[in-house]
Protein backbone atom coordinates (compact mmCIF):
# COMPACT_ATOMS: atom_id res chain seq x y z
CA UNK A 1 0.00 0.00 0.00
CA UNK A 2 1.30 3.46 -0.85
CA UNK A 3 2.04 6.00 1.86
CA UNK A 4 -0.68 8.22 0.42
CA UNK A 5 -3.23 5.44 0.84
CA UNK A 6 -2.40 4.76 4.49
CA UNK A 7 -4.71 6.20 7.14
CA UNK A 8 -2.56 6.63 10.25
CA UNK A 9 -4.32 7.55 13.45
CA UNK A 10 -3.20 10.87 14.90
CA UNK A 11 -4.71 12.84 17.76
CA UNK A 12 -5.26 16.49 16.90
CA UNK A 13 -7.64 19.36 17.63
CA UNK A 14 -10.01 19.49 14.66
CA UNK A 15 -11.28 22.94 15.65
CA UNK A 16 -7.72 24.31 15.53
CA UNK A 17 -7.13 22.68 12.15
CA UNK A 18 -10.36 24.14 10.73
CA UNK A 19 -9.39 27.58 12.03
CA UNK A 20 -5.98 27.23 10.40
CA UNK A 21 -7.59 26.23 7.08
CA UNK A 22 -9.82 29.30 7.27
CA UNK A 23 -6.82 31.57 7.88
CA UNK A 24 -5.06 30.14 4.84
CA UNK A 25 -8.13 30.37 2.59
CA UNK A 26 -8.59 34.02 3.57
CA UNK A 27 -4.99 34.79 2.60
CA UNK A 28 -3.93 35.62 6.15
CA UNK A 29 -1.10 33.07 6.07
CA UNK A 30 0.91 31.68 3.16
CA UNK A 31 0.80 28.08 1.95
CA UNK A 32 4.24 27.49 3.42
CA UNK A 33 3.27 28.84 6.85
CA UNK A 34 -0.01 26.93 6.69
CA UNK A 35 1.78 23.64 6.02
CA UNK A 36 4.31 24.26 8.80
CA UNK A 37 1.63 25.08 11.37
CA UNK A 38 -0.51 22.14 10.27
CA UNK A 39 2.45 19.76 10.64
CA UNK A 40 3.02 21.16 14.15
CA UNK A 41 -0.64 20.68 15.10
CA UNK A 42 -0.83 17.11 13.82
CA UNK A 43 2.71 16.08 14.71
CA UNK A 44 3.32 14.61 11.24
CA UNK A 45 4.38 16.02 7.89
CA UNK A 46 2.74 13.04 6.21
CA UNK A 47 -0.63 13.45 7.92
CA UNK A 48 -0.56 17.22 7.48
CA UNK A 49 -0.29 16.74 3.75
CA UNK A 50 -3.12 14.19 3.77
CA UNK A 51 -5.34 16.78 5.45
CA UNK A 52 -4.32 19.38 2.88
CA UNK A 53 -5.31 17.02 0.07
CA UNK A 54 -8.67 16.38 1.74
CA UNK A 55 -9.24 20.14 1.80
CA UNK A 56 -8.25 20.48 -1.86
CA UNK A 57 -5.19 22.53 -0.89
CA UNK A 58 -2.43 20.22 -2.13
CA UNK A 59 -1.57 17.80 -4.92
CA UNK A 60 -1.27 14.06 -4.35
CA UNK A 61 2.47 13.48 -4.27
CA UNK A 62 2.50 9.90 -5.55
CA UNK A 63 1.59 8.45 -8.91
CA UNK A 64 2.80 5.11 -7.56
CA UNK A 65 4.37 3.75 -4.41
CA UNK A 66 7.47 5.52 -3.13
CA UNK A 67 10.06 2.80 -2.53
CA UNK A 68 10.88 1.82 1.02
CA UNK A 69 14.34 2.49 2.36
CA UNK A 70 16.83 -0.17 1.42
CA UNK A 71 18.69 -2.08 4.12
CA UNK A 72 22.34 -2.49 4.90
CA UNK A 73 23.12 -4.99 2.14
CA UNK A 74 26.34 -4.44 0.19
CA UNK A 75 26.06 -1.45 -2.13
CA UNK A 76 25.17 -2.45 -5.69
CA UNK A 77 27.47 -1.67 -8.57
CA UNK A 78 26.36 1.29 -10.71
CA UNK A 79 25.16 -1.14 -13.39
CA UNK A 80 23.11 -3.13 -10.87
CA UNK A 81 21.63 0.08 -9.47
CA UNK A 82 20.59 1.25 -12.94
CA UNK A 83 19.03 -2.14 -13.70
CA UNK A 84 17.00 -1.94 -10.47
CA UNK A 85 15.70 1.46 -11.52
CA UNK A 86 14.70 0.23 -14.97
CA UNK A 87 12.51 -2.49 -13.45
CA UNK A 88 10.25 -0.04 -11.59
CA UNK A 89 8.69 1.53 -14.70
CA UNK A 90 5.06 2.62 -13.97
CA UNK A 91 2.33 1.42 -16.36
CA UNK A 92 1.58 4.89 -17.79
CA UNK A 93 5.25 5.67 -18.45
CA UNK A 94 7.58 4.59 -21.24
CA UNK A 95 11.35 4.93 -21.12
CA UNK A 96 14.35 4.55 -23.37
CA UNK A 97 18.07 5.18 -23.49
CA UNK A 98 19.02 8.03 -25.79
CA UNK A 99 22.23 9.38 -27.30
CA UNK A 100 23.03 12.89 -28.50
CA UNK A 101 26.07 15.04 -29.13
CA UNK A 102 27.83 17.52 -26.87
CA UNK A 103 30.59 18.79 -29.12
CA UNK A 104 32.63 15.71 -29.94
CA UNK A 105 31.29 13.78 -26.95
CA UNK A 106 28.44 11.31 -27.35
CA UNK A 107 26.17 11.80 -24.37
CA UNK A 108 23.95 9.05 -23.02
CA UNK A 109 20.81 9.57 -21.01
CA UNK A 110 17.72 7.92 -19.57
CA UNK A 111 14.50 9.41 -20.95
CA UNK A 112 11.08 8.78 -19.38
CA UNK A 113 7.81 10.21 -20.67
CA UNK A 114 4.06 9.62 -20.45
CA UNK A 115 2.65 7.18 -23.00
CA UNK A 116 0.22 9.81 -24.27
CA UNK A 117 -0.43 13.55 -24.20
CA UNK A 118 2.50 14.96 -26.21
CA UNK A 119 3.89 17.54 -26.46
CA UNK A 120 5.13 17.67 -22.88
CA UNK A 121 6.86 20.14 -20.63
CA UNK A 122 10.33 18.70 -19.99
CA UNK A 123 12.66 18.45 -17.04
CA UNK A 124 16.37 17.72 -16.87
CA UNK A 125 17.25 15.51 -13.87
CA UNK A 126 20.92 15.89 -12.84
CA UNK A 127 22.30 12.99 -10.83
CA UNK A 128 24.29 12.95 -7.62
CA UNK A 129 28.04 12.44 -7.40
CA UNK A 130 27.84 8.73 -8.27
CA UNK A 131 26.43 9.04 -11.76
CA UNK A 132 23.15 7.48 -12.84
CA UNK A 133 21.55 5.30 -10.16
CA UNK A 134 18.29 3.60 -9.28
CA UNK A 135 17.21 6.72 -7.36
CA UNK A 136 17.79 9.04 -10.33
CA UNK A 137 15.90 6.77 -12.74
CA UNK A 138 13.06 6.62 -10.24
CA UNK A 139 12.90 10.43 -10.07
CA UNK A 140 12.77 10.64 -13.87
CA UNK A 141 9.92 8.12 -13.89
CA UNK A 142 8.09 10.14 -11.23
CA UNK A 143 8.22 13.28 -13.31
CA UNK A 144 6.91 11.32 -16.27
CA UNK A 145 4.08 10.10 -14.05
CA UNK A 146 3.33 13.77 -13.36
CA UNK A 147 2.99 14.45 -17.09
CA UNK A 148 6.48 15.71 -17.96
CA UNK A 149 9.15 14.32 -20.24
CA UNK A 150 12.22 13.73 -18.09
CA UNK A 151 15.82 13.32 -19.23
CA UNK A 152 18.51 12.14 -16.82
CA UNK A 153 21.82 12.72 -18.64
CA UNK A 154 24.82 10.57 -17.78
CA UNK A 155 27.41 13.21 -16.91
CA UNK A 156 30.05 10.48 -16.84
CA UNK A 157 29.56 9.97 -20.59
CA UNK A 158 32.86 11.76 -21.25
CA UNK A 159 34.62 9.06 -19.25
CA UNK A 160 32.82 6.07 -20.73
CA UNK A 161 29.50 6.23 -18.85
CA UNK A 162 28.31 5.27 -15.38
CA UNK A 163 27.83 1.51 -16.03
CA UNK A 164 31.55 1.01 -16.72
CA UNK A 165 32.48 1.70 -13.08
CA UNK A 166 32.86 -1.29 -10.78
CA UNK A 167 31.66 0.47 -7.64
CA UNK A 168 29.86 3.58 -6.45
CA UNK A 169 33.13 4.84 -5.00
CA UNK A 170 34.83 4.48 -8.38
CA UNK A 171 31.98 6.39 -10.02
CA UNK A 172 32.41 9.16 -7.44
CA UNK A 173 36.10 9.32 -8.27
CA UNK A 174 35.12 9.66 -11.92
CA UNK A 175 32.83 12.58 -11.06
CA UNK A 176 35.75 14.33 -9.37
CA UNK A 177 37.73 14.13 -12.61
CA UNK A 178 35.13 16.12 -14.53
CA UNK A 179 35.83 19.76 -15.34
CA UNK A 180 33.15 22.38 -14.74
CA UNK A 181 33.21 23.85 -18.29
CA UNK A 182 32.75 20.37 -19.76
CA UNK A 183 29.84 19.52 -17.45
CA UNK A 184 28.21 22.87 -18.23
CA UNK A 185 28.57 22.23 -21.96
CA UNK A 186 27.07 18.76 -21.58
CA UNK A 187 24.08 20.07 -19.65
CA UNK A 188 23.47 22.83 -22.20
CA UNK A 189 23.66 20.17 -24.93
CA UNK A 190 21.09 18.15 -22.97
CA UNK A 191 18.73 21.13 -22.96
CA UNK A 192 19.34 21.58 -26.70
CA UNK A 193 18.47 17.91 -27.24
CA UNK A 194 15.19 18.41 -25.39
CA UNK A 195 14.41 21.51 -27.46
CA UNK A 196 15.03 19.52 -30.65
CA UNK A 197 12.33 16.96 -29.86
CA UNK A 198 8.90 17.27 -31.43
CA UNK A 199 7.26 15.88 -28.26
CA UNK A 200 8.62 18.68 -26.06
CA UNK A 201 7.10 22.10 -25.36
CA UNK A 202 10.26 24.10 -25.99
CA UNK A 203 9.22 27.04 -23.80
CA UNK A 204 8.49 24.78 -20.81
CA UNK A 205 11.89 23.37 -19.89
CA UNK A 206 13.11 22.99 -16.33
CA UNK A 207 15.94 21.47 -14.36
CA UNK A 208 16.32 19.70 -11.06
CA UNK A 209 19.15 17.80 -9.41
CA UNK A 210 20.45 16.38 -6.17
CA UNK A 211 23.69 16.93 -4.24
CA UNK A 212 26.34 17.41 -6.96
CA UNK A 213 23.46 17.69 -9.40
CA UNK A 214 21.74 20.19 -7.14
CA UNK A 215 24.74 22.49 -7.41
CA UNK A 216 24.75 22.15 -11.19
CA UNK A 217 20.99 22.79 -11.25
CA UNK A 218 21.41 26.24 -9.72
CA UNK A 219 24.52 26.82 -11.84
CA UNK A 220 22.61 25.95 -15.03
CA UNK A 221 20.00 28.55 -14.09
CA UNK A 222 22.79 31.15 -14.41
CA UNK A 223 23.96 29.77 -17.78
CA UNK A 224 20.74 29.19 -19.73
CA UNK A 225 17.93 31.55 -20.66
CA UNK A 226 15.75 28.62 -21.79
CA UNK A 227 14.55 27.53 -18.36
CA UNK A 228 11.03 27.95 -16.98
CA UNK A 229 12.13 26.78 -13.52
CA UNK A 230 15.08 25.39 -11.55
CA UNK A 231 14.82 23.21 -8.48
CA UNK A 232 18.09 22.32 -6.70
CA UNK A 233 17.98 19.76 -3.90
CA UNK A 234 20.71 20.37 -1.29
CA UNK A 235 23.22 21.71 -3.80
CA UNK A 236 25.90 24.40 -3.51
CA UNK A 237 24.65 27.83 -4.59
CA UNK A 238 26.31 30.00 -7.26
CA UNK A 239 28.53 32.93 -6.35
CA UNK A 240 26.66 36.16 -5.64
CA UNK A 241 27.82 37.85 -8.87
CA UNK A 242 26.37 34.99 -10.95
CA UNK A 243 22.88 35.27 -9.46
CA UNK A 244 22.10 38.28 -11.63
CA UNK A 245 22.00 35.90 -14.63
CA UNK A 246 19.18 33.76 -13.19
CA UNK A 247 16.07 34.29 -15.32
CA UNK A 248 13.65 31.68 -13.96
CA UNK A 249 11.93 30.92 -10.63
CA UNK A 250 14.08 28.85 -8.28
CA UNK A 251 12.89 26.53 -5.50
CA UNK A 252 15.78 25.37 -3.31
CA UNK A 253 15.15 22.36 -1.07
CA UNK A 254 17.60 21.74 1.75
CA UNK A 255 18.24 19.50 4.74
CA UNK A 256 18.36 20.99 8.23
CA UNK A 257 21.58 19.20 9.26
CA UNK A 258 23.64 20.10 6.20
CA UNK A 259 25.99 22.79 7.43
CA UNK A 260 28.32 22.93 4.44
CA UNK A 261 25.56 23.23 1.84
CA UNK A 262 23.46 25.61 3.94
CA UNK A 263 26.30 28.02 4.64
CA UNK A 264 25.54 31.29 2.90
CA UNK A 265 21.89 30.54 2.09
CA UNK A 266 20.78 33.67 3.94
CA UNK A 267 23.06 35.69 1.68
CA UNK A 268 21.74 33.94 -1.42
CA UNK A 269 18.16 34.63 -0.44
CA UNK A 270 18.93 38.28 0.33
CA UNK A 271 20.79 38.74 -2.97
CA UNK A 272 18.01 37.12 -5.01
CA UNK A 273 15.49 39.40 -3.30
CA UNK A 274 17.69 42.43 -3.98
CA UNK A 275 17.87 41.44 -7.66
CA UNK A 276 14.12 40.92 -7.88
CA UNK A 277 14.51 37.21 -8.62
CA UNK A 278 11.94 34.57 -7.69
CA UNK A 279 13.59 32.36 -5.06
CA UNK A 280 12.01 30.15 -2.41
CA UNK A 281 14.10 28.32 0.16
CA UNK A 282 12.67 25.31 1.98
CA UNK A 283 14.62 23.65 4.79
CA UNK A 284 13.09 20.42 6.08
CA UNK A 285 13.52 19.84 9.83
CA UNK A 286 15.16 16.70 11.17
CA UNK A 287 16.83 15.87 7.86
CA UNK A 288 20.34 15.19 6.62
CA UNK A 289 21.97 15.67 3.23
CA UNK A 290 20.44 13.24 0.68
CA UNK A 291 17.23 12.82 2.69
CA UNK A 292 15.28 12.25 -0.55
CA UNK A 293 17.31 9.20 -1.55
CA UNK A 294 15.65 5.94 -0.49
CA UNK A 295 18.88 4.05 -1.25
CA UNK A 296 20.82 6.02 1.39
CA UNK A 297 20.43 4.18 4.74
CA UNK A 298 20.67 6.55 7.69
CA UNK A 299 19.91 9.60 5.56
CA UNK A 300 16.56 8.89 3.92
CA UNK A 301 13.67 10.61 5.71
CA UNK A 302 10.37 9.24 4.42
CA UNK A 303 8.01 11.93 5.74
CA UNK A 304 10.24 14.78 4.61
CA UNK A 305 10.80 13.17 1.20
CA UNK A 306 7.06 12.88 0.64
CA UNK A 307 6.42 16.45 1.76
CA UNK A 308 9.29 17.81 -0.35
CA UNK A 309 8.01 15.94 -3.39
CA UNK A 310 4.55 17.44 -2.88
CA UNK A 311 6.02 20.92 -2.78
CA UNK A 312 8.22 20.21 -5.80
CA UNK A 313 5.26 19.02 -7.88
CA UNK A 314 3.20 22.07 -6.92
CA UNK A 315 6.08 24.38 -7.86
CA UNK A 316 6.64 22.73 -11.23
CA UNK A 317 2.95 22.61 -12.12
CA UNK A 318 2.66 26.33 -11.35
CA UNK A 319 5.82 27.09 -13.37
CA UNK A 320 4.59 25.33 -16.51
CA UNK A 321 0.94 26.32 -16.34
Amino acid sequence: MSAAAQKPSFSFDRHSVDALVARHRSGEISRREFFQKLAFLTGSLLFAHQLMMEEGLAFPWEAYTWPGQQGQAPAPTPKESIEAGEKRLPPAVQAEWVKYKSGETEMGGYLARPKSGAPFAAILVIHENRGLTEFVLDIAQRWASEGLLALAPDCLSRLGGTPKYESMQAASEGIRQLQRPDVTADLLASLAFLKSRSDVRRNKLGVTGFCWGGGYTFHLATESQDLAFAMPFYGISPAADALARVSCPVLGIYAESDTRINAGLDDVEAKMKELGKSYTRRVFPGTQHAFMNFTAPGRYHADAALAAWAEAVAFVKKSIS
